[in-house]
C-alpha cells in the first residue's frame, strides 16, 4: 500500500503520458502496485490498530533501560541498544529509541532559580558563539565576544576573526568602555589563553598575560566550574538568543560587511535596537557604582615580540610570516600583535609602524605586494619560481594581462608585468585591474604606457580640487596716484 500523496503522484504522472515502467523508475514503486492504483478511483485508506499485535520487546528490559538512563542522563539510545543486544534484546533500534524518548520525557523538568545581583558587582563574559558571516572577500568564521552586566541587563557584542587572548582582552576592555566603567568581579569560562591549569574549586593558575591584566585592571576573576553552565547562566542564555537574532537579521537583510570595523559598528546599532527602556534605566543607575577604567595599555592588551627580518624580507610570528619593506631587511623589528592586526616597526626608532598586516591564523601568511615589488622589479627572473608567485595574480584579469604581455614581449614578460603591477605604489589594485581589463579588451600594443595613462585619468577624476589662497593686494602702492582732498574738491 502507498500513501495518499503517492497515490496522487502516480495518477499525476500517468496523466502526463508516462508509462507504468517509467513511473516505476521515477517513484521506485512496483509496477503491479502502480497498476492497482491506476484502476482505483479512491486513495488508499488505513485503519488504526485497536491494540498491539505483538509484545513490546522493551518491556523485558524496562528496568535495565531506566537504570542506564538514571546512571548516565546523556546516554544515547544507540549506546543502550549495544548494551541490551548483549543481554538478549530482540527488538529494533527504532523501537528502543521510542521507549527511551518516552522515559526521558517522564523525568521531572529542571528548575532554574532567578539570581540577584547588586549594581556594579559583576560582569559576565562568553566567547564561544561563532557564525559564518559574509564579507566582501567571502565567508569568514566570526567569533562573538559577549559581555553583560547581569544587574541591569546591559550587553555588548564584538566580532573577532580569532579566539585568542588578545581578542578576549580587547573584548573585555571595549565592553567596559561602552558600559562606562568596571565591575568588581568578572565571570568567564576557563579559556585556554587565560587559564593555564584548573585546580580545585575556584583556584586557577592563570597565563602570564592574563595575570598581568588582573593586576592592571584590579578586578577579581570568577572562573566557571568546568561543565557548569549555571555559573554564568545569564550570559549563556543571552548570547545564544542574541547570536540567533544576529544570524537571522543578517540573513534577512542580506548584509555583507567590508571588514570587522564595519561589522562592529553594525553590532553597536544592533545592541541599541534591543536595549529596552528598562535596561537603559537600570544601566544608568548601575554606572554610578562602576569604577574608572584604566587607559589602554598595549603591554596588557597585545603580544609584543622582537624579531630580525630575514633576507627574504619577512618577520615570523609562531608559524606565520609577515612581509616588511626592503629597508627593514636584516634589521631588529618590534612586532605588536593585537586582536586584528600585526604592527611592525624598527627597534629603537619609536613605535610608529612601518608595516601593518591583518592578523592571520597560525600557519597562514601575509605578503603585501608593495613590500616585495620594488625588489622583484630589479630581479624579474626571481618571479618565475617565487614561492608566493600566485599573489601577483589576484584575479583572472591580471593573468589575462600577463598572457597578453607574453605575446608582445616573449623574452621579457616578467619584467614588463612587474613594471605594470608595481604601479600599486601609486594606485589601488582594483584600479590597476580595471585598467588592465581595458587594455586586454582593446589589444593595446603599448600596454605599460596605456596603463599609466588610464590610471592617471582615474587619479585625476578622483583628485579633489586644490585649495587656492586669496590674492593679497597691497593698495598702499597706489596712494601716490590719489589726489589730496583739496585738489579733489577743487
Amino acid at each position: 500500500m502507498v500513501s495518499k500523496h503517492m497515490f496522487n503522484r502516480i495518477r499525476e504522472l500517468a496523466e502526463k503520458g508516462m508509462s507504468i515502467r517509467a513511473i516505476e523508475r521515477e517513484l521506485k514503486i512496483n509496477r503491479k502496485t502502480i497498476s492497482k492504483y491506476l484502476l482505483s478511483n479512491a486513495p488508499p485508506s488505513y485503519k488504526t490498530r485497536a491494540a498491539p499485535t505483538r509484545a513490546d520487546p522493551c518491556d523485558l528490559h524496562k528496568d535495565r533501560i531506566e537504570s542506564l538512563i538514571a546512571a548516565i542522563p546523556g546516554i544515547l539510545a544507540c549506546d543502550i541498544f549495544v548494551v541490551l543486544k548483549e543481554e538478549g534484546y530482540a527488538g529494533s533500534l527504532r523501537t528502543l529509541e521510542r521507549r527511551v524518548a518516552t522515559i526521558k520525557g517522564q523525568r521531572p523538568k529542571e528548575r532554574f532559580f532567578e539570581q540577584s545581583y547588586t549594581p556594579g558587582e559583576q560582569a559576565q563574559f562568553d566567547f564561544k558563539e561563532s557564525l559564518q558571516i559574509s564579507f566582501v572577500d567571502g565567508k569568514r568564521l566570526t567569533h562573538l565576544h559577549f559581555g553583560t552586566l547581569p544587574y541591569s541587563g546591559y550587553f555588548a557584542i564584538k566580532a573577532f576573526g580569532h579566539r585568542t587572548y588578545e581578542a578576549f582582552a580587547e573584548g573585555l576592555h571595549s565592553f567596559f568602555e561602552s558600559a562606562g566603567g568596571m565591575t568588581e568581579k568578572i565571570r568567564f569560562d576557563n579559556l585556554a589563553p587565560c587559564v593555564k591549569k584548573v585546580l580545585k574549586g575556584n583556584e586557577r593558575i592563570y597565563t602570564d598575560k592574563f595575570q598581568k591584566a588582573i593586576d592592571y585592571y584590579g578586578f577579581k576573576p570568577l572562573p566557571c566550574r568546568p561543565g557548569k553552565g549555571s555559573d554564568k547562566g545569564d550570559v549563556e542564555r543571552e548570547i545564544r538568543t542574541q547570536a540567533r537574532r544576529i544570524e537571522q537579521k543578517i540573513e534577512r537583510t542580506g548584509r555583507v560587511f567590508q571588514d570587522y570595523e564595519d561589522m562592529n559598528n553594525w553590532l553597536k546599532e544592533f545592541r541599541d535596537e534591543y536595549s529596552t527602556p528598562k535596561i537603559r534605566e537600570l544601566h544608568a543607575e548601575e554606572k554610578l557604582h562602576l569604577t574608572p577604567l584604566p587607559p589602554r595599555d598595549i603591554d596588557v592588551l597585545c603580544q609584543i615580540e622582537t624579531a630580525t627580518a630575514t633576507k627574504h624580507g619577512t618577520v615570523k610570528h609562531r608559524r606565520s610570516i609577515y612581509s616588511v619593506p626592503d629597508q627593514l631587511i636584516d634589521v631588529n623589528c618590534r612586532v605588536v600583535i593585537d586582536a586584528y592586526q600585526v604592527h611592525i616597526s624598527r627597534v629603537g626608532h619609536g613605535h610608529k609602524a612601518i608595516a601593518v598586516h591583518p592578523r592571520k591564523e597560525n600557519g597562514e601568511h601575509s605578503i603585501l605586494l608593495q613590500h616585495v615589488l620594488p625588489s622583484l622589479v630589479r630581479k624579474p627572473g626571481a618571479m618565475v619560481r617565487w614561492a608566493h608567485r600566485e599573489l601577483l595574480f589576484p584575479s583572472k584579469v591580471f593573468r589575462q594581462y600577463f598572457n597578453w604581455l607574453g605575446k608582445l614581449y616573449p623574452g621579457a614578460v616578467e619584467r614588463e608585468y612587474l613594471k605594470s603591477i608595481n604601479l600599486i605604489q601609486y594606485a589601488s589594485l582594483e584600479d590597476i585591474g580595471l585598467a588592465m581589463e581595458v587594455i586586454c579588451k582593446n589589444k593595446s600594443t603599448n600596454p605599460f604606457d596605456d596603463l599609466k595613462v588610464l590610471l592617471m585619468l582615474s587619479v585625476v577624476d578622483q583628485k579633489p580640487a586644490l585649495a587656492q589662497k586669496p590674492i593679497q593686494i597691497k593698495l598702499s602702492v597706489y596712494d601716490s596716484l590719489i589726489p589730496d582732498n583739496q585738489e579733489f574738491s577743487a
